[in-house]
């Protein structure tokens, strides 16, 4: 017990301003979340009750209201998507990029049992910090998210995902990981920072385009229907582009589309043709191309979608842990 105090009262010593920075910012960002789903609470009871009065013109000022302190609290999680990033950054960069700039990093490493229980041992703490200061975010933007949108189930719902649940936490590994990495290749704070979210910005999109082809095997092909009832087959999904189905029932893409046709294309309730009869003003059967179609990701699989997702960018955090780790084995003293 005594041991694993000292090492995180010495591990606090040494990234004191980064851990302190980022537990003021996540305090910041839970409190607001959480003050904006009590509120939301209490203005719904407010309107309910509003209701039962009948009063209409109080009614107007709460619906008012509601909407404007929802408007806020939606902008709140934008700031649950991009936390994980900037915290992962800041605590990850400085840990060996700091030492080596400040030219401390031969102590330190001679000092230790070897360079790899030296590094072990300042991920450990960090990434505890971050895991217990995203898993927060994460809690609070969930319950935010359930005071926005109370009528809809988000465990089956693909609504603000990305910015809730413990998706955040992943991203937030990965971006540790990613900062370690670079800070430890360049070996100074301040360019190693600039490079990391350059770097992170190709990773995570090129983990968000490989993730899109992976759902898209678990995608429903489903019809433009924005009718009452047709609607709802889109409703909590996830939806990940559009595609056209040829009369042979083979989807394809619209960038293929133009190759077989280069006729402007009308769009009629879904139909696509390439013409239309003068006389009537109707499409023409024989230039039928297709039908638009959306392909979408029920919303019942919002939890597999998370997990796979979250166990995809947890192997982006591990990689580059190794990768870093690599380089710290290999660097020169001083």
């Amino acid at each position: 017990m005594n041991g694993a105090m000292r090492w995180a009262t010495l591990s606090f010593r040494l990234h004191r301003w980064e851990v302190a920075a980022s537990v003021v910012g996540v305090l910041l960002l839970t409190a607001a979340m959480a003050w904006f789903a009590w509120q939301l609470q209490v203005i719904a009871a407010d309107q309910l009750a509003c209701e039962r009065a009948a009063s209409p013109s109080g009614c107007e000022l709460i619906a008012n209201r509601y909407l404007e302190t929802s408007e806020w609290g939606s902008r709140l999680l934008y700031l649950s998507w991009g936390a994980p990033f900037g915290m992962g950054l800041l605590l990850g960069v400085p840990l060996v990029a700091r030492e080596v700039e400040s030219r401390t990093s031969a102590i330190a490493w001679t000092l230790s049992r070897s360079r790899l229980a030296w590094l072990a041992s300042r991920v450990a703490f960090l990434g505890l910090v971050l895991v217990l200061l995203l898993a927060a975010i994460a809690v609070a933007s969930e319950a935010l998210a359930t005071a926005l949108l109370p009528t809809l189930d988000l465990d089956a719902d693909f609504t603000w995902h990305g910015r809730r649940g413990c998706l955040v936490v992943a991203r937030g590994l990965a971006a540790l990981g990613i900062g370690l990495c670079l800070g430890a290749v360049i070996g100074r704070a301040l360019p190693a920072l600039l490079a990391a979210a350059f770097a992170s910005a190709l990773v995570f999109t090129a983990v968000s385009i490989w993730m899109d082809r992976w759902n898209e095997t678990e995608a429903r092909v489903t019809a433009f229907d924005f009718g009452p009832e047709g609607s709802s087959g889109l409703d909590g999904g996830l939806m990940l582009g559009s595609r056209v189905e040829l009369p042979s029932g083979e989807l394809v893409g619209w960038d293929e589309i133009v190759r077989i046709s280069d006729q402007q294309m009308v769009d009629m309730d879904g139909a696509i043709y390439t013409s239309f009869d003068e006389l009537t003003g109707e499409p023409d059967p024989s230039s039928l191309i297709g039908w638009d179609r959306m392909l979408v990701v029920p919303g019942s699989m919002y939890p597999t979608i998370v997990l796979r997702e979250s166990g995809v960018v947890a192997g982006v955090a591990v990689l580059f842990g190794l990768l870093a780790a690599r380089v710290v084995v290999r660097r020169r003293l001083g």
